[in-house]
């Protein structure tokens, strides 16, 4: 994803800039996803490991990046709090 699109991203819910998701926080959601942990905020199950993700520090909010699109809808996000 380009830094320019990065820049102008927000969350839909809260407005708040979101940021490109670090290794470490990959690894962590990647490894709630591998131990069947993983929920989108809908409730559904997110079963497949993600290479990218955008998220909110302050609400713990994380959206997913698949195929190099950011999937900016609050029911597929996941809480990381």
């Amino acid at each position: 994803m380009s830094p320019e699109l990065i820049d102008i991203l927000v969350c839909p819910r809260s407005k708040k800039k979101l940021v490109l998701a670090d290794t470490a926080t990959l690894d962590r959601v990647n490894a709630l996803i591998a131990a069947g942990k993983c929920r989108e905020i809908s409730g559904t199950a997110v079963s497949e490991p993600l290479a990218q993700g955008l998220w909110q520090r302050e609400t713990g909010i994380f959206y997913p990046v698949r195929d190099g699109i950011p999937v900016l809808i609050y029911d597929n996000a996941v809480e990381l709090k």
